[in-house]
């Protein structure tokens, strides 16, 4: 196994005025290094950012611009912001259409540009746009969908956090590691264990993280969580040491998954690493985040976001919970659902 998803390059760049364009513009160009995009690609990333920008300058307050890049050749760019929302999404995507003057043709050039995009919108509440270069088609399997957002610690320009997702067949397995304190040491960390958890097909979460408490001995160590879903056998697997939240739907008020008090790397007994389990059968959804994150987020707020790209949630649920003190991770995985044209 290998997780063909890998990310643990982020970035959170505030666009309140046109002083911080560039900012979000030298951002994408940094995560298309990252995920080593090609010259095309890049122009593309660099495009996207300029014209999302660009938007939240023009008709947002409280925007951010959420930059993300996996190792398997995917910048996903998010903006999130406040107010004031899209009274008419439909209109706002026609080709051309913008309310004043921007590069491009506002957000139909966004969605031409991207190779996936998305948009949610509440009045009076906010918007998301979603935007992803790279290759899409490689991001899923059958019966299931998984989406994330990952930022770093205001103060530092890597992230402690990562996640890695993995399938196998009718199998995925999804790990997301915080790792301890910030900056390179917490990074450091938090690759061992994505390293760990790429070596190998992943049969037991428990022995999982025994290897990654192992590994991670000579790093100042982490904490993490493992989620299994077995498609076959419609059930869900779960182990978690550390401040990482696991929220099962259904029920529709959540249930908090098992997660043990301690830190991988710090040489747990053996038995502390214990395994939920769940069934898991359609509709099913399993966010899981770090403590940057707080756990005040109701999935009630936001209606209908089971019609969108999974990390189209991720971020709303960064927008409203995010703790702006850490390196924060949302992930969320959960089964297909119709969605809105876009």
């Amino acid at each position: 196994m290998s997780l063909r998803v890998q990310v643990g390059a982020g970035w959170d760049i505030p666009v309140s005025d046109e002083s911080q364009v560039h900012g979000a513009v030298a951002a994408s160009t940094s995560a298309a290094r990252v995920a080593r995009l090609d010259a095309r690609s890049t122009a593309r990333c660099e495009l996207l950012a300029t014209e999302l920008a660009t938007n939240l300058v023009k008709h947002a307050y409280g925007g951010r611009l959420l930059v993300s890049a996996s190792a398997n050749g995917v910048v996903q760019l998010i903006t999130v912001d406040r107010g004031p929302g899209i009274p008419d999404v439909a209109v706002s995507m026609a080709d051309g259409y913008t309310t004043t003057s921007s590069l491009g043709g506002g957000l139909g050039t966004c969605r031409r540009a991207a190779t996936e995009f998305d948009l949610y919108s509440r009045p009076g509440q906010g918007t998301v746009v979603l935007a992803r270069i790279g290759a899409a088609d490689e991001e899923g399997t059958d019966g299931i969908e998984v989406g994330g957002v990952l930022t770093p610690h205001p103060t530092q320009s890597v992230a402690g956090d990562g996640y890695g997702v993995a399938w196998e067949g009718d199998r995925l397995t999804a790990v997301v590691v915080d790792g301890l304190g910030h900056g390179p040491a917490a990074a450091e960390a938090r690759q061992a264990a994505l390293d760990v958890a790429g070596r190998r097909t992943v049969t037991d979460v428990a022995r999982l993280l025994r290897e990654i408490d192992t590994a991670l001995r000579t790093t100042r160590g982490a904490a993490a969580a493992v989620a299994q879903v077995d498609g076959w056998a419609r059930r869900l697997t779960y182990g978690c040491t550390g401040n990482v939240t696991g929220r099962l739907y259904p029920p529709r008020e959540g249930r908090s998954l098992l997660c043990v008090p301690g830190i991988l790397g710090a040489g747990i007994s053996a038995r502390s690493h214990r395994v939920d389990s769940a069934g898991w059968t359609s509709p099913a959804l399993l966010v899981l985040h770090t403590d940057g994150i707080n756990g005040r987020w109701r999935l009630e707020d936001y209606p209908q976001v089971d019609r969108h790209h999974p990390a189209v949630l991720a971020a709303l649920i960064w927008r409203d919970a995010h703790r702006g003190n850490d390196d924060a991770t949302v992930v969320v995985i959960r089964t297909p659902t119709d969605k809105d044209p876009r």
